[in-house]
C-alpha cells in the first residue's frame, strides 16, 4: 500500500506596502496611473494623427503647434474629470495654469526637437516620433505635479476662477 504524501502548502506572503514617498508614488500609480495612461493614449492618438495629417499643408513646426493646441483641450478636461475626479469650475492657479504651463513646455521642447529633426529629414513618421519623445519626457513629471495641485482643498475665501 503506497501512501501519497501530501504536498506541502505554500503560502505566499504579500510584500509589505512601501511607506513614505515610495508608498505615496505606488499608491498614486495604483489609483490614478491607469486612468492617466489611458487619457495619454487617447491624447497621443489624437495629437499624433493631427501632427501627421497637418505636415502636408504646414511645416512640421506649425503642424506641431496646431496639433498640440487642439489635442490639449480634451486632454485637460479628461484628466481633470476622469483622473482627478474634479467637477464644476476649474481653479485657475491650481488646475488650469499648471496644466497649460506643462503643455507650453512640451510644445516648446517638441518644437525645438522637431526643428532640429527637420534639418535632417522630411519624413513625417520621424517628426512624429521626435514630438512624442519630447512630450514623453514631461508626461511622468506632469502626473505627479498635477496630482499634487489638483488635490489642494479650495477654501471658502479661495473661490475657483472660471476657465
Amino acid at each position: 500500500m503506497t501512501s501519497e504524501a501530501a504536498a506541502p502548502e505554500h503560502t505566499i506572503t504579500p510584500m509589505p506596502e512601501p511607506s513614505g514617498l515610495v508608498g505615496h508614488v505606488v499608491g498614486l500609480v495604483r489609483t490614478k496611473g491607469l486612468r492617466y495612461s489611458l487619457v495619454a493614449v487617447i491624447n497621443v492618438i489624437v495629437g499624433q494623427s493631427l501632427l501627421f495629417a497637418l505636415q502636408s499643408p504646414l511645416s512640421p513646426s506649425w503642424a506641431n503647434f496646431v496639433a498640440v493646441a487642439i489635442s490639449a483641450v480634451p486632454a485637460y478636461y479628461m484628466n481633470r474629470a476622469w483622473v482627478w475626479g474634479k467637477r464644476g469650475k476649474s481653479h485657475w492657479k491650481k488646475e488650469v495654469l499648471p496644466f497649460w504651463l506643462f503643455t507650453a513646455a512640451g510644445l516648446a521642447l517638441s518644437t525645438i526637437a522637431i526643428w532640429v529633426a527637420h534639418g535632417f529629414t522630411d519624413t513625417k513618421l520621424v517628426i512624429n516620433v521626435v514630438q512624442l519623445a519630447a512630450f514623453g519626457i514631461l508626461w511622468v513629471i506632469r502626473f505627479f505635479v498635477l496630482d499634487r495641485l489638483f488635490h489642494v482643498e479650495v477654501f471658502e475665501d479661495d473661490t475657483p476662477d472660471e476657465d
